[in-house]
Formats: C-alpha cells, sequence, structure tokens
C-alpha cells in the first residue's frame, strides 16, 4: 500500500466525517509503513464519525494481538470516541494467504467486543498484498451507512 496521497482532498479531523471504505483506506494509507511491516492501525472517530485520533501498533504478531489493541482502545475511555476502523498489516509472504482461516471469528468477537463497549466497528480491514474485509465472508452488509 502506498503512503501517496490520493486524488481527492482527506477529511478533516473533527471537521469531515469518514463515511466510506474509499475514504478510510485513503487516510490509513498515509499511516502504513512502506514496506510493509505487522502493525495494527486504529482510526478513532466521534459519534459523527469524524477524526478524532490514529493509533499505530507496531508487532502486532500473533494475529489475535488485534484484541489486544481494541481493548486498549476501549479501556482509553475517550469522551468523544463513538466508532473505530482497524487495519491489520500482515506483510505478503509467498504461498501464503491475506487471510487467515480464523479471520471471521476474529471480526465476529472484534465486533461484538467493540459493541459492548458501547462502540462501533466500522470495518476491519486485513492489509497484505490485496485489501481483505473478514466481515464481507459472513452475510454482514457494510456498515459505512447503516447508523445514519
Amino acid at each position: 500500500m502506498s503512503n501517496d496521497c490520493s486524488l481527492h482532498r482527506l477529511p478533516r479531523a473533527g471537521i469531515d466525517p469518514i463515511d466510506s471504505e474509499f475514504m478510510a483506506l485513503s487516510m490509513l494509507s498515509l499511516m502504513i509503513d512502506a514496506p510493509m511491516r505487522s502493525e495494527t492501525v486504529v482510526m478513532l472517530l466521534d459519534h459523527e464519525h469524524r477524526g478524532i485520533s490514529l493509533l499505530v501498533v507496531s508487532r502486532t504478531v500473533p494475529f489475535d494481538s488485534l484484541f489486544d489493541v481494541i481493548d486498549v482502545v476501549i479501556q482509553s475511555q475517550h469522551p468523544e470516541l463513538g466508532a473505530i476502523v482497524v487495519a491489520t498489516i500482515r506483510p505478503p509472504a509467498p504461498g501464503v494467504p491475506d487471510l487467515d482461516e480464523h479471520d471471521v471469528d476474529r471480526w465476529l468477537e472484534a465486533s461484538e467486543m467493540v459493541e459492548d463497549a458501547g462502540l462501533e466497528l466500522l470495518e476491519w480491514f486485513v492489509i497484505g498484498a490485496n485489501v481483505n474485509c473478514p466481515r464481507d465472508l459472513v452475510p454482514e452488509p457494510p456498515r459505512w451507512t447503516a447508523r445514519r
């Protein structure tokens, strides 16, 4: 994934909502190291899906460390926090698929964890050779417009 800004103006923190997968990936691409390394990036959004902060956690291996990162975000109890977008970066490896066989279960557990905290998990991207959303593997629609 490139760190180059794409074709549009990026949303301003606290002003413009992040309301699409495209917009979220544009923001995340600015934070992802090149060359790729194992890390997790979290966009913290308010209740109107406007940016509050970005959190980057390096060396998030094993894959279940996703839950530790989400737990840190939840425990922060940021008063304005309403939603998050998470990206797990998994550097491509020959013969290894981007998605792990347990990623659907991770999506369901992470989603429940965030919801139990009174927050919204808008999306979890798994970024390797391609960009994947484990949510796409369960019969669940995108959440970008579901709340409005």
